[in-house]
């Protein structure tokens, strides 16, 4: 799904993820900087039609979507969304899981979730990073979730497996990586353990 070609309007509740996923962030997730620093975090209206897009299903839990890009101007607030989604995807209701007693997707977490983010050299990978930091630093999900937030990783203080991590798109380190969401610089979005790297 290309942003440019996004349906009218927004999907139906009871086919889209993107329902239960905005709410979770904006119980979880703050506002990383600003004047409304340390808020919970909120979505800008361009944004919920994107994440309910993105997050859309058929009638068996199935993605609408595997692919999703994002192309907008600089200042629109693409680096905040994409942080926003990483750590969705490292510990949100992000995958189908069943159907409430109304028909609505009912979401899970991802059991082993790889989330990177990569670009062409790590210093490259720094705003994303600084963004997700300050969006987890003192919020409930830190608290919540246990999470160990470095400079350079995330990842859970008891030792859980899962992780958060910068990558450069050449390093040989990526061989055998199953990961579970990928951030490229100026690729697609990707997710499922059966999509290579560069298909975000």
């Amino acid at each position: 799904m290309l942003t440019g070609n996004m349906p009218e309007g927004v999907p139906h509740p009871t086919r889209s993820l993107g329902y239960e996923i905005i709410r979770w962030a904006q119980r979880y997730i703050v506002q990383p900087d600003g004047e409304n620093a340390g808020a919970p975090w909120a979505f800008s209206p361009e944004q919920l039609r994107f994440v309910l897009w993105m997050y859309a299903i058929d009638e068996h839990g199935r993605w609408l979507y595997r692919t999703c890009a994002l192309r907008r101007a600089k200042g629109w607030g693409k680096t905040p969304l994409l942080a926003a989604l990483a750590i969705v995807e490292f510990i949100g209701p992000c995958r189908f899981s069943h159907w409430d007693s109304l028909g609505r997707p009912v979401g899970k977490r991802v059991p082993l979730p790889l989330v990177q983010i990569a670009a062409t050299s790590l210093d490259q990978t720094a705003n994303t990073r600084d963004m997700i930091r300050g969006m987890l630093a003192e919020s409930p999900a830190e608290r919540e979730y246990g999470l160990d937030i470095g400079k350079g990783l995330i990842q859970f203080r008891s030792g859980r497996p899962g992780r958060i991590e910068p990558v450069t798109s050449s390093s040989r380190g990526l061989e055998g990586a199953r990961p579970t969401f990928v951030r490229p610089r100026h690729d697609p979005l990707c997710r499922g353990r059966a999509l290579p790297l560069r298909c975000m």
